[in-house]
């Protein structure tokens, strides 16, 4: 009996033994599993922020040089484009749709009459346009995961 009761008592230590050394490993996995899924979702959200605040850097840029020029050097565009094929890699839905009519909007801008230097002040100062406006708002409901607000 006291062989039996042996045997039942070191078996129960190793099986304890190899039930605990399978929690920890469980754990240490699911524990860096999660560590590198929220790394990648904060890597993505980095990259996102910083393609959405290039679109805008050179949407600006190209906005307020449409205001004065036309278009006689189409190749202006290409490095908006290039960002807005970027955009259609890493973004969702709503914010492509709405960096495309950005950049309609400033091709139309560069289809308009050039506009003199008071043309401009006033413009700006009244806000008549800002194309970039509704795709900030796009940007910013996407990074937060809501719904933009017109």
């Amino acid at each position: 009996m006291t062989v039996e009761s042996t045997l039942v008592t070191a078996t129960a230590a190793a099986v304890g033994s190899l039930l605990g050394a399978t929690a920890t490993i469980a754990a240490a996995w699911m524990t860096q599993r999660s560590q590198h899924i929220r790394g990648q979702a904060e890597w993505k959200l980095r990259e996102r922020e910083s393609l959405h605040g290039e679109f805008i850097k050179e949407a600006s840029r190209l906005a307020v040089d449409a205001l004065d020029h036309s278009l006689d050097e189409p190749e202006k565009l290409v490095a908006l484009y290039g960002t807005l094929g970027r955009i259609r890699l890493l973004s969702g839905d709503q914010v492509l749709h709405v960096a495309a009519e950005c950049c309609q909007q400033i091709f139309e801008l560069y289809s308009q009459p050039n506009l003199t230097a008071p043309q401009v002040r006033a413009a700006l100062i009244a806000h008549r346009f800002d194309p970039i406006r509704r795709f900030s708002a796009a940007c910013r409901a996407e990074l937060l995961g809501s719904t933009p607000v017109d």
